[in-house]
């Protein structure tokens, strides 16, 4: 699509503060009629990194300045517009004050800015950061407090801040010792799940358990319980800091080891070299646990592998969904926060995928430079993000020219795998 000529209008019924621009979140066109402007928050986020002080509200009707009467008077606008998907028309404005020259220059340049990325875009979304087995404990949760004033969850919760924060504003009480749960007190298990120590403490002091554990956590320690009953060391491949490895280490308490690197793997030392057994950690990309598992068959020619139904594949979807939406996309958006280990990771696969990476908090972080060029935009939500924001960021691009948002997601299905996979 060609530029849009950015032009100047009155709203006579608009009144800004000199100091301020106001950013219309829509505004009577004196020959399109009424038109919203979703990227609103867009045009207020270049303000604000000018220093200028803004408001959002509607502007009312707008006049063309030489139109006498009717066009004297309240703010000074400046308007560029384009279709959207639906072809409807989208504004894209700002205004100020005539009588603050500089707020003035501002609001103009602030328009021309966006007005010069005005364009045709795809948009490419990477879904939702969590699995299913965290989406099922955070349900298990928020049913728990519909009829209870306080429950306890113990360790780590996966979910976003927000949501953790809303548990907590209802009840919920996150501890890390059962010690901290009163007697009759209501503990949840999440979804990495615990040790047989905890669970059969949480049992001993009659306390209500709700079992959020993830199917297939659980079942890795199902199987890290038959290995040690045949006799066999086990060797978990995974990180030993994860919220997963003590409930996994903890069903073989001695015989059971994590290693994270090749090198590790070719340190160990076992009982029986002919009786080991390994593990993959949930949580890990199971591609990432190739070179280890060669390692221990190298230092251990009878290495026993666990069942590959069993895999835990999310990782290792979500990563390959970030490599090729990013390998397809000129301009990959990161939500979340900056400093987040996730967003940093996500940064990472994508720009190995090649494609331009910024991190955004909010959506009014996004600058015109950041879009300049980007035909296709791609898009990942790290566990950071705050809810909502994918929908924020989506809304607001829409208002810079018409708009196809999809939805795009790498999945592995076990074909005939059990039943208690999420």
């Amino acid at each position: 699509m060609n530029r849009p000529a950015v032009r100047e209008f009155t709203a006579p019924d608009a009144r800004v503060s000199p100091g301020e621009v106001l950013v219309p979140t829509e505004l009577g066109h004196p020959v399109q009629g009424p038109l919203p402007s979703p990227a609103a928050p867009l045009v207020g986020g270049t303000l604000l990194r000018k220093g200028r002080r803004i408001g959002y509200a509607p502007a009312g009707r707008c006049a063309d300045p030489a139109a006498g009467p009717e066009g004297e008077g309240g703010a000074t606008v400046f308007v560029a517009t384009c279709q959207r998907r639906d072809g409807t028309t989208a504004a894209v404005a700002a205004a100020a004050s005539p009588a603050d020259r500089l707020a003035v220059a501002a609001a103009r340049s602030a328009v021309e800015e966006w007005s010069a990325v005005l364009r045709t875009r795809r948009l490419v979304a990477a879904g939702s950061p969590w699995c299913g087995g965290a989406k099922q404990a955070l349900g298990s949760v928020r049913g728990a407090m519909t009829d209870r004033r306080t429950l306890h969850v113990y360790g780590e919760l996966a979910a976003g801040p927000d949501a953790i924060g809303d548990l907590a504003e209802r009840g919920a009480v996150f501890v890390r010792s059962l010690e901290e749960v009163p007697a009759g007190g209501t503990v949840v298990f999440p979804a990495h799940g615990v040790s047989p120590e905890v669970r059969g403490e949480a049992q001993a002091r009659g306390l209500e358990i709700i079992d959020a554990t993830c199917p297939l956590v659980a079942g890795v320690h199902a199987e890290a319980r038959r290995f040690a009953e045949r006799g066999d060391d086990i060797v978990v491949i995974g990180q030993p800091a994860h919220a997963a490895t003590a409930g996994i280490t903890g069903q073989a308490p001695g015989k059971t080891a994590v290693v994270s690197s090749p090198a590790r793997a070719g340190a160990l030392r076992a009982a029986d070299p002919r009786r080991v057994s390994y593990l993959l950690q949930p949580g890990i990309p199971v591609e990432d646990s190739v070179p280890v598992a060669a390692a221990l068959r190298s230092r251990f020619p009878a290495l026993r592998d666990p069942h590959p139904d069993g895999f835990c594949y999310a990782a290792s979807d979500r990563a390959q969904t970030i490599r090729v939406i990013a390998s397809a996309s000129d301009v990959m958006l990161v939500l979340g926060s900056a400093d987040s280990p996730d967003s940093r990771h996500i940064c990472a696969l994508a720009r190995g995928g090649g494609a331009r990476t910024h991190v955004i908090a909010r959506a009014d972080d996004i600058a015109p430079a950041v879009l300049s060029g980007a035909g296709i935009i791609g898009l990942a939500e790290s566990t950071s993000a705050s809810p909502g924001l994918a929908g924020q960021v989506t809304s607001a691009l829409s208002g810079l020219g018409p708009l196809s948002a999809t939805t795009r997601r790498v999945t592995t299905d076990v074909v005939g795998g059990p039943d208690w996979r999420p």
